[in-house]
């Protein structure tokens, strides 16, 4: 939405100023290592071409990291630009004076006026949607209060609970397959298939731990990520069928080719060791650091979550002598304006259009109904020092990931060049040269070396990201407190006419249509909670709001009350004379009828005049107060 300014300052504040100095100190380092690099390869280029290549290549990808690294950290830094605006509206905003902000931020709205009037009446918060999949159900059965929190949180709680269910899933598997296959179970090939498997398996679970690490994207924060029996079906297929496959296939290759258990054993002998089981086990204690930072956050927010539902109502019957509308016109322009939040217009969600539905005789019927949004205020959340210590400890550790990571990327560079120049210098014309035993040995140690630097580097950048995401959606969610009011009435109205100053010696007269008026009000009030995801750049703020909690406001339900009902009781039913020259020529006029009409010495007519004009007013067909007779 555009930025609108005002003099006024609504509170919000720059959340990511901690992230963005830990983010723009690291992308400083990266870009160091990237810099460090790019001038070794301008010496480099020189003597050797292709070294001074690869050094360039490492230095910009690793520079290119840390300058967006930096560049994103020095942004969140920045001024956060609040307008008048902010934050986004509930639903679809109908108030007059926010028409085009309201078109901007329509696809980014949480709920419709339907949805907030159920959510109202019903009692209800439609923000708390059931789990879809089994682990989904199956994790929020054992933490049933994850229920209540926004959905961000959610999905990445449930994408990390999921991993580990994924790792000890693999690992039971991984522990039955080794069971199998050593003892001999499944004969030769099951026994030479068992590395191949332990390969495959630290490779699946660093996929796992990557995938859980991925940021939330912005669809996460209108809906729940599924979580089904699909993924579980798909840990035991592979921890079972895979196995089997790789037996199957290693058989294959045994019988057609000829070769015995013993060949292929001493094939794999001569082969580097990957320390299948040292990553496994490095996988392991990260996961349950990085795990443990990420639901004392969780536990945290958990504690201060009170998912209640409740409102408070007004239903009476009122008998006032008020035209309908004008209930309406100051409801809206006096009652609701006055509880504006520093002058900002209220979020208008259905706009007020009283229907009048006139019949004959001057009777008829009326209706209508809103719900207005007081301009929400930044409500703290107080979740402690511990949660503060650990929200930043897991945003300093993943960032120090990141920079190990990098630098295992920068010693890379160095061994894919060893490898390049024992390749070059080896002169290897035929593949027998290639698996000569000394340039074999020494060219596959290179080649493992440089696996275990990518592998590594792959992990702690995995686990960094977990932690690193963790930490903003905490320094992300803001909290607003505001008070929403849903009103609707009908009734019945009928006219009636009333005059005065028809005397036979007033000088001036007052004719009024009086409307007598059936009201009967339906009013709900409830202060909610809601709660949004801030990012930084120009879409700061523009990101769906959800209601977390419904509270009851006596207090402000009986101050609409009364202001309307003060409003009913101060209104004039018969008009009157306020300006003060017509009061003076109301003045003249009776000062003319006094000078022409036959008085007495005391001023009054006389009674016989009294009754002459009674017998003329009868002649002419007219009453007493000058109205034509009826018969």
């Amino acid at each position: 939405m555009a930025f609108d300014h005002g003099s006024i300052d609504l509170g919000l504040k720059n959340p990511f100023k901690a992230e963005g100095l830990v983010t723009a100190i690291r992308g400083v380092v990266q870009s160091a290592l990237g810099i460090y690099l790019l001038l070794t390869a301008a010496g480099t280029v020189k003597d050797n071409a292709t070294a001074g290549w690869i050094l360039m290549v490492f230095g910009i990808i690793i520079l290119a990291t840390g300058i967006r690294a930096a560049a994103k950290g020095i942004y969140a830094r920045l001024r956060y630009f609040v307008g008048r605006n902010h934050p986004t509206s509930l639903a679809y905003n109908y108030s007059k004076s926010e028409s085009s902000t309201a078109n901007e931020e329509k696809d980014t709205v949480g709920y419709s006026k339907k949805q907030l009037e159920e959510m109202l009446v019903g009692r209800k918060n439609s923000t708390f949607v059931e789990p879809v999949g089994f682990i989904a159900r199956l994790i929020h059965s054992f933490i049933p209060k994850l229920l209540f929190l926004p959905y961000p949180i959610r999905n990445m709680s449930q994408r990390i609970i999921s991993a580990w269910v994924s790792t000890i899933i693999s690992l039971i598997a991984y522990g039955l397959v080794a069971f199998v296959s050593l003892n001999g179970f499944t004969g030769d090939a099951g026994e030479l298939a068992f590395p191949f498997y332990s390969a495959f398996l630290m490779l699946y679970l660093l996929l796992t731990w990557r995938n859980a690490g991925k940021p939330v994207a912005r669809s996460a924060e209108k809906n729940i990520e599924p979580l089904g029996g699909i993924t579980l079906v798909k840990i035991i297929s592979l921890s079972i069928i895979l196995p089997v496959a790789i037996g199957v296939l290693l058989s294959y290759l045994m019988s057609t080719s000829a070769t015995s258990k013993a060949e292929i054993e001493q094939f794999i002998s001569q082969l580097p060791s990957l320390h299948v089981g040292l990553y496994l086990f490095g996988i392991m204690i990260i996961a349950v650091i990085v795990s443990a930072m990420a639901f004392i956050l969780l536990k945290q927010r958990l504690s201060i979550v009170n998912p209640i539902t409740e409102v408070s109502e007004l239903r009476e019957n009122w008998q006032e002598s008020v035209h309908p509308n004008e209930i309406f016109i100051n409801l809206d322009n006096l009652v609701m304006a006055n509880r504006r939040y520093k002058e900002v217009p209220n979020r208008v969600y259905l706009e007020l259009d009283p229907q009048l539905n006139e019949q004959a005789d001057g009777k008829g019927g009326f209706v209508g109904q809103m719900i207005q949004e007081v301009q929400p205020q930044v409500k703290l959340m107080n979740l402690g020092k511990l949660f503060n210590k650990v929200r930043l400890a897991s945003l300093i550790t993943g960032n120090a990931f990141y920079l190990i990571s990098s630098i295992f990327t920068f010693i890379l560079a160095y061994h894919i060049i060893d490898i390049y120049t024992l390749v070059s210098m080896s002169n290897i014309s035929n593949v027998e040269e290639f698996f000569n035993l000394d340039n074999y040995m020494q060219f596959s140690d290179l080649i493992v070396g440089a696996s275990h630097l990518l592998l590594i580097g792959y992990l702690i950048k995995s686990f960094g990201q977990i932690m690193t995401t963790s930490a903003h959606l905490f320094f992300a969610e803001i909290q607003f407190e505001s008070l929403l009011v849903y009103f609707k009435c009908e009734g019945t109205f009928t006219e009636s006419k009333i005059s005065t100053g028809t005397g036979i010696h007033d000088s001036t007269r007052s004719e009024n249509t009086l409307i007598r008026s059936s009201i009967t009000p339906w009013v709900i009030v409830s202060k909610i909670v809601s709660t949004t995801f801030a990012a930084t750049g120009l879409k700061n703020l523009e990101h769906p709001r959800h209601i977390l909690e419904m509270h009851k406001d006596e207090g402000q339900l009986t101050a609409i009350k009364n202001d309307v009902i003060s409003f009913l009781k101060d209104r004039e039913s018969i008009a009157s004379i306020t300006s003060q020259r017509d009061l003076g020529n109301a003045s003249q006029i009776h000062q003319l009828n006094q000078q022409t009409r036959a008085v007495n010495t005391n001023g009054y007519l006389s009674k016989e005049d009294e009754e002459a004009a009674g017998y003329i007013r009868q002649e002419e067909g007219l009453t007493d107060e000058g109205e034509p007779k009826t018969t």
